[in-house]
């Protein structure tokens, strides 16, 4: 029961769930049916949309796959003083309410930590994390070593005021410099879902971007000791958004983690040329 043809996937309208706090969750699901699924976790500024052609590409191999948004984002409700964790409970509740049993993670940029954050829970059987975040203010980290000058500007915003972050970033996005392996990503056709999930983050407001800032910048609410799962990071050499450093941090600390280093890749470039590899590794994950 595949939703093979792209266009049937993208024009499917997203559904809702309603957490016991009264929040609601924005989803999608690309038709599959069964207890296992991966679960998508885009990066900041990204709606879920961002992973439709993924859906796709699971749903041909017959593999059940959910995308959703984190609180703010889209149609999901805010969360005030939102830390790591939260997402996290927020996932759990999403697969009491679809029958899940059996999931892997995963999450790009800033969807890095969540994802890691479903690693605690029982129905998880692997986090593959691409360009993920690790936590700030640790004292073995420099977290802002190899980091793009606008992105450290950003985070010193952020830690001002929120609403100064909030203006740096409207109405259509700070200008950024890429390295040329994200030029060139970004000049290609894969392109179009991270530019369409983007202008969608736009349209439907930033309060996304409170409540992501405020789970950067807070402790997660767990150690990543604590994960036990398997953890595949991907990680460009060349990424200027989330720098080399947290992949190596995170593959220190977390006791079953395995760093992939692509030594010519970026922060854009590493996801969309090792889809295959990235969907390989977590189906792989899904089914031990």
């Amino acid at each position: 029961m595949a939703l093979s043809p792209w266009v049937s996937l993208t024009r499917m309208a997203t559904d809702l769930l309603t957490l016991t706090d009264g929040r609601t969750v924005e989803y999608l699901s690309n038709g599959v049916e069964g207890n296992s699924a991966i679960i998508f976790h885009q990066g900041t500024l990204a709606d879920l949309i961002v992973w439709n052609s993924w859906l796709r590409d699971l749903a041909d191999r017959g593999v059940r796959a959910v995308s959703f948004n984190r609180s703010g984002y889209g149609r999901s409700s805010g969360l005030d003083n939102r830390v790591v964790i939260d997402t996290g409970r927020d996932v759990a509740q999403i697969l009491d309410q679809l029958s899940l049993t059996n999931i892997v993670s995963i999450g790009w940029s800033g969807g890095g930590p969540p994802a890691l954050a479903t690693g605690l829970d029982e129905r998880c059987s692997g986090v593959v994390t691409l360009g993920g975040l690790a936590p700030f203010d640790q004292p073995d980290l420099d977290f802002y070593a190899g980091m793009k000058s606008g992105d450290i500007l950003e985070y010193a915003a952020a830690r001002r005021d929120i609403n100064e972050l909030l203006e740096m970033l409207g109405p259509n996005g700070p200008e950024t410099i890429w390295c040329r392996p994200d030029e060139e990503a970004l000049a290609s056709p894969e392109a179009h879902e991270l530019i369409a999930a983007n202008a969608r983050t736009y349209e439907t407001g930033l309060r996304c971007i409170v409540d992501d800032y405020s789970s950067y910048l807070s402790p997660w609410g767990f150690e990543v000791e604590e994960i036990g799962v398997p953890v595949v990071l991907f990680q460009g050499a060349l990424d200027g958004n989330v720098p080399l450093g947290h992949g190596q941090w995170l593959a220190r600390k977390i006791r079953n983690a395995r760093l992939v280093e692509k030594a010519d890749e970026g922060h854009i470039s590493i996801v969309f040329r090792y889809r295959q590899e990235i969907l390989d590794t977590a189906v792989n994950l899904l089914v031990t």
